[in-house]
């Protein structure tokens, strides 16, 4: 299958990319960091390590996005690496799809490392783990994933600067929705509150995907929250992938 050739193209590339070294060796310094500095937090040691460490493996995750998504289309588009794969019989979604999949797991094996790298961190520091700490970094790697086919969707027309850049607004407006609409719902009117409302639903409800409060404090997850959750997920980046296909179909490439 194309699609599958592509994936694995990207991730050769990204393997050669010193960027992911720079990444994984910035994620073990501050998990570290975190096992060293928590005990100056009397009482709140092991809620620290898991804090932080489910923090760093989000945040890493998502710069890996932003770092290799939006500069992979561009960097074979000025190469004439797109235009001569397009020449094969691959068709433009099977590069979306390609590209999409390549960037996906490569994001995801990283973030799957630093989870078990922050495993080892928590048992040194003696953690009492719980199913949550793993649910939160399971909906780490869904929001990873969607993050990704946003970027997709905009590296499939614009620059990598403006791709970021989107991205990151995305990223942002997605985590703050609830609190947009909550918002807009108390002191907006008219217009205000259509607009938000609509890019309510929209944007990703990114807010979805972070269960670490749940996972330091130990509290259950509603239920059915991990399916609806995961569902959710699946149907946005499909979504996503969809329009980014539809655009990229209709761009000249040349």
């Amino acid at each position: 299958m194309p699609a599958l050739i592509l994936a694995k193209y990207t991730i050769k590339l990204y393997i050669r990319e010193r960027v992911l070294l720079i990444v994984l060796l910035f994620g073990f310094i501050l998990m570290i960091s975190s096992y060293v500095l928590a005990p100056i937090a009397v009482g709140a040691q092991q809620k620290i390590v898991v804090d932080v460490g489910l923090a760093s493996i989000s945040i890493l995750g998502i710069l890996l996005i932003i770092l290799f998504g939006a500069s992979s289309f561009y960097r074979e588009r000025e190469k004439g690496i797109l235009s001569s794969l397009l020449s094969k019989p691959i068709s433009r979604v099977d590069f979306i799809l390609g590209k999409y999949a390549g960037t996906a797991v490569t994001v995801i094996a990283v973030m799957m490392l630093m989870a078990i790298l922050h495993l080892f961190v928590m048992l040194l520091s003696g953690v009492d783990l719980n199913a949550q700490i793993f649910w939160a970094v399971y909906l780490s790697l869904i929001e990873a994933s969607v993050i990704t086919s946003v970027m997709a969707f905009f590296s499939s027309f614009t620059t990598p600067v403006l791709g970021s850049f989107f991205t990151l607004c995305v990223l942002v407006s997605g985590t703050l929705s609830k609190d947009l609409l909550a918002f807009a719902e108390q002191f907006g009117e008219g217009a205000f509150k259509v607009m938000t409302k609509f890019f309510y639903y929209l944007l990703p409800n990114l807010s979805l995907f972070n269960a670490r409060q749940e996972a330091v404090h130990n509290l259950p997850l509603q239920e059915g929250y991990i399916y609806s959750v995961t569902i959710y997920g699946i149907f946005y980046t499909l979504f996503m992938l969809f329009l980014s296909a539809l655009i990229f179909r209709r761009r000249d490439v040349r």
